[in-house]
């Protein structure tokens, strides 16, 4: 059996394994529900794929933890936070994602923005479309 100290070692993240074959980043999709908040990047990108897969995508109930309003490539995506009830703009300059509303490069509005970007970008129409003109609903 390894020491901790080895089994941090194959943790290439050095943070402690917490059994469930993930280190300590797995988490709940609904992170923006109750006293939970999404924070990071991941917790974002984690909301984004919910999202995605959801049948409802234009539900502010609470259900998709973070909501595509409008987007423009390389402009801005426009979110709704569920848990903050608000909209919440993250802002393209020069390929670098800022959210307004948190002040950050790297808070889960952010990382929800790039997911965006990074699946919807390739249609580069040049004027700001709203949920339904991307996604099939």
């Amino acid at each position: 059996m390894p020491s901790n100290d080895q089994s941090m070692e194959n943790n290439p993240e050095s943070e402690p394994y917490d059994g469930n074959g993930k280190g300590h980043h797995s988490f709940d999709v609904s992170c923006n529900t109750g006293n939970n908040k999404c924070e990071t990047l991941e917790e974002g990108a984690s909301g984004f794929m919910h999202w995605l897969n959801s049948e409802d995508k234009k539900s502010l109930s609470g259900h998709n933890p973070i909501v595509l309003m409008k987007f423009m490539n390389d402009r801005h995506s426009i979110l709704y936070d569920t848990n903050l009830q608000t909209q919440i703009e993250v802002k393209i300059n020069s390929g670098v994602p800022f959210c307004k509303y948190c002040k950050q490069d790297d808070c889960a509005h952010v990382g929800f923005a790039i997911c965006v970007e990074q699946l919807f970008g390739h249609r580069r129409s040049g004027t700001e479309e709203r949920i339904e003109d991307i996604v099939e609903l």
